[in-house]
């Protein structure tokens, strides 16, 4: 097994125990609060301190509003977000507050733009890896820009894994003789292949947004476990608020491990994780409620 495939395995065990870890801890945070609204549940609390909130175990920062693709399944095809770039200065500053907790977790820089498109795309991932050189770097794309060429550039700027979506029947010429080329050369073990065309179990409605019916309603979420942020340096509830309708704080005023532990924060990423749906953003990407 190579260096590179063992480093995936392991963080995909990692992510998996935490989240396990992080649900049980959510479970208890929310039982205790309803405990807590009895005498007897109050009295018993006194004296014991509060249960630290587990870290984020990703974080997803929007580089570029902007995609070569409008997708149906993808707001981009009916709604308008201004083109814009990510201030550098706040994208290095959002880097070095990770870097100042020595945080090991995966970091991709997007939301609903394409990376590919942002010139500035190689030199925020080589930033990334220097400050933060224990993180898995996963670049999520579409794959139209994608190289061999620039593949290789991906990786010497430290990515760990590129992962393509195909949004279309058959992939791009520019996807297929880029993959030819890495299994040529022996360097799949830093790729992830995914089919979202015509593939609707693995499609979200973004909270309403698009008309894509969920396959099941979901018992529980994990979109909350990773920390989102906006072009603009909002932290959003998860990658699912297109619109950036539910914002907790600001990263141009504030470190990322502090508006993470806010306390409103904290007790709705606790009750998504069990289950309970407070937004109606929540309730219709959970197909528990329809969109208004």
């Amino acid at each position: 097994m190579t260096a590179g495939s063992m480093k995936s395995k392991y963080s995909s065990t990692k992510m998996f125990m935490q989240r396990l870890s992080d649900r049980m801890k959510a479970v208890s945070n929310v039982f205790r609060k309803m405990a807590l609204s009895t005498p007897v549940g109050a009295n018993l609390s006194l004296g014991r301190m509060e249960r630290k909130n587990p870290l984020f175990e990703a974080v997803e920062i929007e580089t570029t509003t902007i995609c070569n693709r409008k997708c149906s399944y993808c707001p981009n095809a009916n709604l308008a977000r201004p083109a814009k770039n990510m201030d550098e200065a706040l994208f290095r500053s959002i880097i070095d507050s990770l870097g100042e907790i020595g945080f090991s977790g995966r970091v991709s820089p997007h939301f609903y733009g394409e990376p590919l498109v942002d010139k500035r795309i190689l030199k925020f991932l080589a930033y990334t890896r220097e400050r933060l050189p224990k993180a898995l770097i996963k670049l999520f794309t579409n794959g139209d820009l994608l190289t061999y060429e620039l593949f290789l550039k991906l990786l010497d700027a430290g990515v760990d894994v590129v992962r393509i979506a195909q949004h279309d029947p058959r992939p791009p010429k520019t996807v297929v003789e880029t993959l030819r080329r890495i299994k040529e050369n022996g360097l799949m073990r830093h790729v992830e292949y995914v089919k979202y065309y015509n593939n609707e179990k693995d499609l979200t409605n973004r909270g309403g947004l698009v008309d894509v019916k969920p396959s099941k309603r979901k018992i529980f979420c994990d979109y909350v476990s990773c920390a989102t942020v906006d072009y603009e340096g909002n932290v959003l509830l998860c990658c699912q608020d297109y619109l950036s309708k539910h914002r907790f704080g600001n990263l141009k005023k504030e470190r990322l491990v502090d508006v993470w532990n806010n306390a409103r924060y904290k007790a709705l990423r606790d009750k998504i994780k069990c289950g309970m749906w407070p937004l109606e953003i929540c309730r219709v990407c959970a197909g528990v409620r329809k969109a208004s």
